[in-house]
């Protein structure tokens, strides 16, 4: 699995995935802005009018929260904006590296958006009871968050991703035979996701790992051996 990783990260010097890189990145950072200010807005409510160190003392711990509090919900933001993105991302994995198995099918726009919707629900979800474990059992609720959020990227996108090949009910038929090794690739990226700067490219690699994983597990002896049982 670890030659799909650099396999997926080398396809970042391909200009026209840069192309689509560039794109989403400038997308995802308006987005990433919004959040940390919408979260820094509300917190500086807080602020108390009679004390100017205490406020000074707010702002800061606000901006420290607000930025804290946008790295966590920005995996469910992203992937809203991932789904404007699953075509050319995928198509290009395609020519470059599949081109005899043709183009894959299209999303339907409204099949797309609700997925990515229930899936941005899902982790904003996660995402709330984390921070609620946080007064629960302080210091285990990351390693919660890391572990749940890797198994709700390596779902959406390996879905987002093999819809493009079969229904899916198939999707979920091969996502679950593979379970273990989509959840550690997702973790990964769960955890990519999360840093500063790298997390902004990270969701483009991850779909462009999710082509590369497809393809093998469609292909790999262990599926074809099931079908063949069956």
């Amino acid at each position: 699995m670890f030659d799909l990783f650099v396999k997926s990260f080398a396809q970042l010097y391909d200009p026209r995935t840069r192309g689509v890189v560039w794109r989403c990145l400038g997308l995802a950072l308006i987005l990433y802005a919004a959040v940390v200010g919408g979260c820094w807005w509300g917190l500086s409510f807080l602020a108390l009018a009679g004390s100017d160190t205490l406020n000074e003392i707010i702002a800061v711990a606000g901006g420290v929260v607000a930025t804290m509090l946008g790295m966590l919900v920005y995996p469910s933001v992203v992937t809203v904006l991932m789904g404007l993105f699953t075509e050319p991302i995928c198509r290009r994995v395609e020519i470059l590296h599949y081109p005899e198995h043709g183009p894959g099918r299209e999303q339907p726009f409204l099949e797309m958006l609700i997925g990515t919707i229930n899936f941005a629900g899902k982790t904003l979800l996660l995402t709330f009871l984390t921070l609620l474990l946080t007064f629960v059992i302080p210091g285990v609720n990351i390693f919660v968050f890391i572990a749940l959020n890797g198994y709700l990227v390596s779902v959406e996108y390996f879905e987002m991703v093999a819809v493009r090949r079969m229904d899916l009910k198939e999707a979920k038929i091969l996502r679950k035979r593979h379970f273990a090794r989509l959840w550690g690739a997702g973790t990964v990226f769960a955890v990519g996701m999360m840093i500063p700067l790298v997390g902004f490219i990270m969701p483009v690699v991850a779909m462009i790992f999710m082509v590369h994983m497809l393809e093998t597990l469609r292909f790999s002896p262990a599926k074809n051996t099931a079908e063949t049982r069956l």
